[in-house]
């Protein structure tokens, strides 16, 4: 063993100086690649302690149960939006009607009175959508909804234009991917391509990017409009909790908050990716892999 660390301390000596430093560059892109990997499986925007020093809106100032519009006025034990971040499920289409969540389970006790939907392994609720492939109409309107997305997103591709516009950070600011709400916006009306309610940034090695736009339904437990058929699937969550207007964990196997209060009267919401290597295959995608997200982290996606 001595022998063996003399003679690499020899070879290594003996390299010049540009050698060491491609060298040392190599083995410090091959650990940030590894901790990326390790965070992005431990790392779930909604699982941990928001730390923002802005205070959210309590649940029902988003939005009066039972109305689409106005402030409303409540706790923060009502509802209020839940924020999906990212799983690690199969991934799902380009379609967004399947989750990447996992496994259908029984049928949740959120939001009963939506009927057929499907509950996944993960607490992702997700609304019916029609059958089959969508059609001319189904598809021209998704792609609409696009397009106006990405029109409205291109004043923010900079987190500080979403900041200055009213835009605060929902779960923790610090994770891999952060929703931002405008609680202006969500109060009045949560599914506006022209003025989303919630905007979605990545924290990665190259600084933060924007990956698209998160939109909601007209009132709690209320999927909104069917835009694109098959293409458009609402989801809801059953298992976030939430404290002063922000995800601050999921609940336990028996339903329980750690810390926060569990939110059963959630919002149904729709994301549309617009990041480039999201939007090519699963532009409607209910949440986000490992494997979809580690590029955009690394920056090669």
């Amino acid at each position: 063993m001595k022998r063996l660390k003399e003679r690499s301390v020899r070879r290594w000596s003996a390299l010049g100086l540009s050698a060491r430093l491609w060298w040392g560059a190599l083995v410090a892109i091959g650990t940030a690649a590894v901790l990326v990997l390790v965070a992005t499986t431990v790392v779930d925007a909604t699982s941990h302690p928001a730390t923002s020093s802005t205070p959210a809106p309590s649940a029902a100032a988003a939005k009066p149960a039972g109305s689409g519009t106005g402030s409303g006025t409540g706790s923060g034990s009502t509802s209020m939006p839940g924020m999906a971040g990212m799983a690690n499920g199969a991934s799902g289409s380009n379609s967004g009607s399947s989750s990447s969540a996992g496994a259908a389970q029984a049928s949740s006790t959120t939001c009963p009175n939506v009927k057929g939907t499907t509950v996944m392994s993960d607490g992702m609720v997700m609304a019916p959508v029609p059958s089959g492939s969508p059609t001319a109409a189904q598809q021209a309107a998704a792609d609409q909804l696009v397009a106006r997305t990405k029109a409205t997103l291109a004043r923010y591709s900079n987190l500080s234009a979403a900041t200055a516009a009213g835009y605060v950070p929902v779960t923790n600011p610090n994770g891999r991917v952060v929703h931002y709400a405008n609680w202006s916006v969500a109060r009045s009306d949560g599914f506006d391509p022209a003025n989303p309610a919630f905007l979605v940034y990545a924290n990665t090695l190259k600084g933060t990017v924007l990956m698209g736009a998160m939109y909601l339904g007209p009132a709690p437990c209320t999927p909104g409009p069917d835009v694109g058929g098959p293409l458009t699937q609402w989801h809801a969550h059953d298992n976030l909790c939430l404290s002063g207007g922000k995800v601050v964990g999921r609940t336990s196997a028996s339903g329980a908050c750690s810390s926060g209060v569990h939110n059963s009267n959630t919002y149904f919401m729709l994301h549309v990716w617009t990041e480039p290597s999201l939007a090519a295959n699963h532009q409607f995608q209910a949440d986000l892999t490992r494997a979809e997200l580690v590029p955009i982290i690394l920056g090669t996606a």
